[in-house]
């Protein structure tokens, strides 16, 4: 009788007729340690049982892999940890269910942000093994969600030990010494906000206490020499980060270049009406005076009343005059 012998299936190339190939501490090693093939792979590769192939293992004294170790990227990149500094003081969260000795990252924004989801997904792809999933949310009022998780790795059980240390997240010197302009940049894209009409900017930091948010503050003052001021946000008894026309200048100039063309929209840029030359910025200086504009003296520049008031606003100019 002829062998029969086929291919193109899962676990059939292997088979002589009715008969398989014998699994040898080599083939085992070579299958589960260097190819990093899990038991259900080698089991329907080769024809055995899931249960015999683990048998097997052990029997051959194979240490066992775990799931995260068969992962390519077993470190985190410089831009990873930069990102995740910045994106837990921001919408992202850190989760290590009781059942599981690992944490992961989850990635969540609202339907209207796919963009800025994508970019966070080819960020941190090395450890995603699903796609982005769109998530419809039912409640009134309410937006959907695109989302994505990372593996559960020991690289973020790391970062969750230190940042979740009383089961929540809680600002500490250690997480604050991670920060870059590109962590600066993400928290911003995450809850920062700009006023389209005098761009006053703002950041959301009601999930911290005011022990924290002075905590930040004075490391942002200390490192970048930015002080913004710490407000009552619109949820009672929570607090935001408010920062003034210099503040705010000197924070933009420090994330611009990371944040992502999709997002720019939140920087609030000026158009045509910073096109002012140094000496009509001077002029402006001298003779803006608040509320009680001297518009006769103004009418000299070669802009509009809106352009002007736009640009004192922008320049932080008559705020406390009369």
């Amino acid at each position: 009788m002829k062998s029969l012998v086929r291919s193109g299936m899962p676990g059939v190339d292997n088979f002589q007729g009715s008969r398989k190939i014998k699994i040898t501490a080599p083939i085992l090693q070579r299958e589960y340690l260097e190819k990093k093939l899990t038991s259900h792979d080698i089991a329907i590769k080769y024809g055995y049982s899931e249960t015999w192939i683990n048998f097997s293992r052990r029997r051959f004294k194979i240490p066992l892999v775990k799931s995260y170790q068969r992962n390519k990227t077993q470190k985190l990149s410089l831009t990873q940890k930069q990102y995740i500094y910045g994106s837990l003081l921001g919408d992202d969260c850190l989760k290590k269910p009781s059942h599981v000795k690992n944490a992961y990252l989850v990635i969540s924004q609202n339907k209207t942000q796919k963009e800025y989801v994508t970019f966070k997904y080819h960020v941190m792809r090395d450890f995603v093994k699903s796609g982005i999933k769109y998530y419809k949310d039912v409640r009134e009022d309410r937006k959907g969600q695109f989302s994505f998780k990372t593996i559960s790795h020991p690289v973020f059980t790391k970062i969750y030990e230190i940042i979740y240390g009383n089961g929540k997240k809680t600002i500490c010197p250690y997480w604050l010494k991670q920060l870059t302009p590109l962590s600066l940049a993400i928290w911003f894209m995450d809850d920062g906000s700009t006023s389209k009409k005098n761009r006053e900017m703002r950041i959301s930091t009601e999930s911290f206490s005011k022990k924290e948010l002075l905590l930040l503050r004075n490391f942002l003052n200390k490192k970048w020499n930015i002080s913004p001021k710490i407000i009552p946000s619109s949820r009672k008894g929570k607090f935001a980060l408010f920062f003034p026309a210099p503040e705010r200048n000197k924070f933009f100039s420090l994330i611009k270049s990371f944040v992502i063309p999709e997002m720019s929209y939140k920087l609030c840029e000026e158009s045509n009406w910073n096109k002012w030359s140094p000496s009509e910025i001077k002029f402006l200086g001298q003779n803006y005076v608040g509320w009680k504009k001297n518009w006769e003296k103004l009418s000299i520049l070669n802009h509009s009343k809106k352009a002007i008031g736009r640009k004192a606003s922008y320049l932080n100019l008559g705020t406390n005059q009369a």
